[in-house]
């Protein structure tokens, strides 16, 4: 299962004025997607990047301007060899059904990105 405390990754406490109500509860919103695929996915689940503050967005090289992860609405995985990214992708009903969004693996080498908002082209399976 995976917990609020890995999503937040101790940044409530070092960033604690960035920390909101609202921020909270998408993290429950975005939880809620998270685990029920995992129980599908059927294996560990590595958080490498889950709530970023502003400030540390700002220095993430290439993290988007509006990144959700700002918003608690995304998180990243560790995928070194890609295997949770092939599930994603062959997998699209389950991501539908969690209410997930992927971020186009070949943009994520390394890692996988999964949301719970619709990103601006509506596609499950999103360019950043």
């Amino acid at each position: 299962m995976i917990t609020k405390q890995e999503l937040l990754m101790g940044r409530d406490k070092t960033n604690a004025t960035e920390y909101s109500q609202e921020i909270s509860d998408n993290l429950d919103k975005l939880l809620v997607a998270l685990n029920k695929f995992r129980a599908a996915f059927g294996k560990p689940m590595t958080t490498s990047s889950g709530w970023r503050p502003p400030s540390i967005n700002a220095n993430v090289p290439g993290a988007a301007k509006k990144s959700n992860h700002m918003l608690g609405l995304a998180c990243d995985f560790k995928d070194i060899d890609g295997s949770l990214d092939a599930f994603c992708a062959t997998n699209l009903k389950l991501l539908e059904s969690c209410g997930l969004y992927l971020e186009d693996p070949k943009s994520t080498p390394g890692w996988c990105h999964l949301q719970c908002v619709p990103p601006k082209s509506g596609k499950r399976i999103f360019q950043p």
